[in-house]
């Protein structure tokens, strides 16, 4: 049975910590290779998940943020409630709390967001998750190393030396997300880049006519080719070379209001280094 896939799936589990280095945190993976960190928040352990398809800084629990908003010197502020909607067309009403200033093991981070944690997205044989959320709204205007091949994120400074030789796509930053354009045929799709996905998705009502489709066999041999549909879309980075990718196409019908195709997930990033330039808008990853 395909038990690896999944979409906003999250798996708790608690481990002994010390402290982090004071330049990059260490990654870990559930057993569906989303990506953990264990990190360390006013005092705090926690493990979060790492999900660059949400815009909010930290997703906690509602005991984790009134512990955080009842520390004076963080300087917390209440701001208005959100409406989040996620890609199965749910809506969740959450609380938002401004911190002015705030450690996270041992790296400091200005004007953080955090919002109430609800259970929310497209998951796969009903589970629900229930790991705390570190977002993308964390790496405003920063430059962030997701090194998935060495088990490690990282604020950088500078673009790597040999960054020539990694491929680079442009992001356009939207409502949704981070966007990235692939293609099947001439058609584009744009794709929002999630980290939080275990496998790259497209919505079947977004497929150009006449798509073909692979069995779930082309992903996971030891699947049944019935488990899922399957097809193949292309990425061409600013050099003009070819990527192809396989994606699942999961069965029923998406929002219309919703202004992607689809996701880019981890299967296209796991073991290789990935860079988001939040400042200039721009995907690398070095294959």
């Amino acid at each position: 049975m395909m038990k690896w896939f999944s979409l906003l799936i999250f798996l708790f589990s608690g481990i002994s910590m010390a402290d982090l280095p004071t330049d990059f945190w260490r990654l870990r993976y559930d057993e569906r290779g989303l990506p953990l960190i264990d990190i360390k928040i006013d005092n705090k352990y926690h493990t979060l998940m790492l999900d660059t398809g949400s815009g909010e800084g930290m997703h906690l629990y509602k005991h984790s943020i009134e512990k955080l908003v009842a520390n004076p010197s963080l300087k917390a502020t209440h701001e208005s409630p959100r409406k989040l909607i996620d890609v199965s067309g749910g809506e969740n009403n959450v609380s938002v709390w401004k911190i002015n200033r705030l450690l996270i093991s041992n790296i400091p981070f200005d004007n953080v967001e955090v919002v109430g944690f609800k259970p929310w997205g497209l998951t796969i044989g009903g589970e629900q998750p229930i790991n705390e959320v570190l977002g993308r709204g964390m790496f405003h205007n920063r430059l962030v190393m997701m090194d998935f091949k060495n088990d490690r994120l990282q604020m950088l400074e500078h673009l790597p030396a040999d960054i020539n030789n990694w491929s680079s796509y442009p992001l356009e930053k939207t409502k949704s997300g981070l966007r990235i354009t692939a293609y099947m045929g001439n058609t584009p799709l744009h794709l929002i880049v999630d980290t939080a996905a275990s496998h790259s998705i497209l919505f079947s009502n977004r497929l150009p006519v006449g798509t073909l489709f692979l069995g779930c066999r082309a992903i996971d041999p030891e699947s049944s080719n019935s488990e899922c549909r399957v097809t193949k879309i292309n990425l061409i980075d600013e050099k003009g070379k070819f990527r192809d990718d396989l994606v699942i196409v999961p069965n029923g019908l998406t929002p219309k209001e919703l202004d992607f195709d689809g996701l880019l997930g981890m299967n296209f990033m796991r073991y290789h280094q990935v860079i988001i330039d939040m400042r200039k808008s721009v995907f690398y990853i070095n294959r």
